[in-house]
């Protein structure tokens, strides 16, 4: 885990969906994808519900926001 994707797990959940974050972090959309899943792979937990509407947090990725927002601070 790296600061890098606690930054984009907090921006992707203020933004509400993948592309929008990409767009604002300047990356592709592939690659925070990507990024997000590691992520999720590496703790065990799924952080966000994918949705044709966007990405919601689940009930384990908001208690994870709240860390990973901490941790940022």
């Amino acid at each position: 885990m790296t600061l890098q994707q606690l930054k984009y797990a907090v921006v992707t959940a203020e933004k509400g969906t993948v592309s929008e974050a990409a767009a604002s972090l300047y990356i592709a959309q592939p690659s925070l994808t990507a990024s997000l899943r590691e992520l999720e792979e590496e703790l065990g937990l799924t952080i966000f519900r994918r949705t044709n509407r966007g990405a919601v947090l689940t009930p384990e990725g908001e208690e994870f926001l709240g860390y990973a927002r901490q941790v940022l601070a």
